[in-house]
């Protein structure tokens, strides 16, 4: 659903003409008082939740956009997507989005996701008090991509391996995550089910190699995979915010199995993960009124994790690093293998306090800056992570809000390898 909260996020904070954006953002102290953890909440005025269809609300609850691009292994390509934050005028508790994109060489995808809020509470004629900790939703997705990469299995691959294929997936998804023992409780569950097909052909990308030449037993292995797969976790998380927190932890675990597949083995994947994040004296600025919604606040932050597979697992879903959440200065996939490990941190400063305008009544609520450095490795087996080479990488990124739901982000990374890595997203990477 990542598409789908980039635009849901854009949409949420874009304020009507003329209102008082100090009255938006001040939090009512009174509403929170009667609340165990009243951080963990986020406040959305009146002001952004007017009545009317999704066409009568755009730029305010709801958003249509038109995408066009041109990359050169997959053709000139475009698309439209109509997210609606409010969706069926329900005081924000509710969202639906469509999401569709088709190129001329064929690389498309269309989604259509439903997300209902479960910690809500309406204050009529104020606003809205919203959990962030507490959801269900739906998602139906087709997509076929042309470039997907694939450098072989362990540690010791290099960037001259790179081979790729190309994917076809549907996929139709439920998932829930609920808090204990209250809707803003220290212990977070969630279970997710997805039932999905996935088709593999030659891929596209220039210069690479084929996955179906280079790796046959593997690329067969993942080709027409028919399964349900199912997700469950269980974490400690005292973090103030799920989206972007800046004190607190979380640790957990979860496993992701395969249940049922069509005329193959099912397996399974487990995984520990952790982070922690500290506030720090800010360097550009005074730290702001902390009786805003969103005060600025200077933050480090560490982050672990370890997965290990057993069974047999398709090699496009075993255990991955690089992209933009995990050693961010090689591609997406770069390592790959049945089990590995990853750790990094970060210093978020943020640089611009009071944001500015950027285009009729949409501001930039805050903007900064990060510098990290990331490491990891992959291997067949748990034990073996501990012989395998480490790889790390350094970068710097940079950081832009619309409000404490809404980041985005920049990452220009380096590679031991020599590589560099640049990514756009939406959310912090841990």
């Amino acid at each position: 659903m990542s598409a789908t909260w980039i635009l849901i996020s854009m949409l949420s904070v874009i304020p009507l003409g003329g209102q008082d954006d100090q009255v938006v953002e001040l939090r009512p102290q009174e509403l929170l008082a009667d609340l165990d953890h009243p951080d963990r909440w986020r406040w959305i005025p009146e002001e952004r939740m007017p009545l009317g269809n999704v066409f009568e609300r755009v730029l305010v609850s709801s958003f249509i956009t038109p995408v066009v691009f041109f990359e050169g292994d997959v053709g000139a390509g475009g698309g439209l997507g109509i997210t609606d934050i409010d969706f069926l005028n329900q005081r924000r508790s509710q969202f639906a989005s469509i999401w569709a994109t088709y190129t001329s060489e064929g690389q498309r995808h269309y989604s259509i996701s439903w997300l209902k809020w479960l910690s809500h509470r309406d204050e009529p004629g104020r606003g809205v008090l919203q959990g962030d900790r507490d959801f269900l939703g739906l998602s139906v997705n087709h997509s076929k991509t042309l470039t997907s990469r694939f450098f072989g299995l362990g540690a010791d691959t290099t960037l001259p391996d790179e081979a790729s294929y190309s994917r076809k997936t549907n996929s139709l998804q439920f998932e829930i995550q609920r808090s204990l023992p209250k809707n803003d409780g220290d212990w977070i569950w969630n279970l997710a089910g997805t039932l999905q097909s996935d088709e593999l052909a030659s891929g596209r990308v220039t210069g690479a190699l084929d996955v179906a030449d280079e790796h046959p037993l593997l690329f067969s292995e993942g080709d027409g995979y028919d399964a349900l797969w199912f997700q469950a976790g269980l974490r400690h998380d005292t973090r103030d915010a799920q989206h972007l927190p800046y004190q607190g932890h979380s640790i957990g675990v979860s496993i992701l199995t395969i249940p049922l597949v069509s005329s193959r083995e099912g397996g399974a994947i487990a995984s520990l993960k952790a982070n922690w994040i500290r506030p720090v004296t800010p360097l550009f600025h005074d730290g702001g009124d902390m009786n805003l919604d969103h005060p600025p606040i200077d933050s480090c932050a560490a982050y672990f994790s370890l997965s290990s597979s057993i069974g047999e697992i398709p090699f496009w879903a075993l255990p991955t690093l690089g992209g933009d959440h995990t050693l961010r200065g090689t591609i997406r996939g770069r390592w790959r293998d049945r089990c590995a490990w990853a750790t990094g941190v970060e210093w978020r400063p943020w640089v611009v306090e009071d944001g500015f305008a950027l285009a009729w009544d949409l501001r930039i609520e805050r903007a900064g800056l990060a510098l990290f450095a990331d490491a990891g490795s992959v291997a067949p087996e748990l034990g073996a992570l501990l012989d395998a080479a480490v790889h790390s990488s350094i970068g710097v990124g940079a950081r832009f809000t619309f409000e404490r739901q809404a980041l985005f982000r920049v990452d220009l990374g380096w590679s031991d390898e020599g590589d560099t890595n640049l990514s756009i997203s939406y959310g912090l990477p841990f």
